[in-house]
């Protein structure tokens, strides 16, 4: 038993943080293994084909003015499950399918806070309904503690810096995924090189803060409009919006440290870096699967747009007439029939 412990360990695969070849993986697969890859791939797929039946309806039921935001939205889940499939199958692509699956949930971001401005109907709407309110930024992931900070004025000049706060993470972040990979690819840039001298601890401490900055309006906004929205199923939208968020980046990140402190072991042809990034694809494969399949129920119901073009006071005396409004013409024909 000693022996077969210091076999693995003295494995060569062990030693070395580079993901072998597809062919070696296929190779070393069982009758599990194989089930496994063939049910991952099945998911994968059925994925894929409901995100397409969605964009059909979304194209055939909602309007123009929101389709684009809506696939963007309905489009992380199975782009994510994609580019791990990609990943598990390929182990060498790690690299690349996980910068994909990063920059596109980045751009991802930016739209669902266009999305919940677009379902208040619009950026003028969306002003004039709120012009007496103020923003509460004391929320997370910033300021969630800090509730001494003041509440801010909601217009034109507010509105701009949230979308600011979004749309700066959307940009930076596939130019630093460029970065990230052009010095992979000089040797510069390795995930288990935690060291200050290393390239990767400081990218991505870089990103950490422009994932924070960007989520921090999110939150805001969500805060704003939760109660406005609620005929919308906007929280169970911001609910999966945030399971994709953590899945997606947090999971990951714990899975890497668990990888380079050791605890998951190392499972020749795998290394322990190269088995953190097999078993996190493969979780991430079923996860996204569930969760396209909520999106499409959460999605799926056609909602009229909200009427903000009325102040409170307007509301009321429109609500006052309309109420009248039967009595009104009950009377009017009475007056004509007496004429007669």
């Amino acid at each position: 038993m000693k022996e077969a412990e210091n076999n693995n360990t003295l494995d060569p695969a062990c030693s070395v943080d580079e993901p072998p070849f597809s062919k070696i993986i296929l190779k070393n697969l069982d009758l599990m293994g194989i089930w496994l890859f063939a049910l991952l791939t099945l998911m994968t797929v059925i994925a894929n084909l409901v995100f397409v039946e969605e964009v059909c309806y979304i194209y055939h039921k909602i309007p123009s003015s929101k389709r684009s935001i809506f696939i963007w939205i309905n489009a992380a889940a199975p782009v994510i499950a994609t580019t791990s499939c990609i990943g598990m199958w390929i182990p060498r692509s790690t690299m690349f399918t996980d910068f994909t699956a990063a920059v596109f949930f980045a751009i991802v971001i930016h739209k669902f806070l266009i999305m919940m401005i677009k379902e208040c109907g619009g950026q003028k709407l969306f002003l004039r309904h709120f012009k007496n309110d103020h923003f509460k930024i004391s929320t997370g992931p910033c300021c969630c503690c800090c509730l001494c900070l003041p509440y801010i004025r909601i217009n034109r000049k507010t509105l701009f810096l949230l979308k600011l706060g979004t749309f700066q993470f959307a940009f930076l972040r596939p130019v630093l995924m460029f970065l990230s990979i052009v010095l992979w690819t000089n040797g510069n840039y390795n995930l288990s090189d935690l060291s200050l001298s290393g390239a990767a601890i400081w990218i991505n401490c870089f990103i950490g803060v422009l994932t924070i900055i960007a989520l921090w309006p999110i939150g805001i906004m969500f805060q704003q409009v939760r109660v406005l929205l609620n005929c919308k199923k906007i929280i169970p939208k911001f609910a999966l919006y945030e399971f994709v968020l953590v899945l997606s980046q947090l999971q990951a990140a714990i899975i890497n440290i668990l990888a380079m402190q050791g605890v998951i072991a190392c499972a020749p042809p795998l290394s322990p870096s190269a088995r953190g990034a097999y078993i996190n694809q493969q979780l991430l494969i079923m996860e996204m699967f569930l969760i396209t399949l909520t999106s499409r129920v959460v999605y799926r119901k056609r909602y009229d747009d909200l009427d903000l073009s009325l102040d409170p006071d307007q509301e009321t005396k429109v609500l006052y007439i309309s109420k009248h409004h039967e009595k009104i013409q009950d009377f009017i024909v009475l007056l004509q029939f007496s004429f007669q």
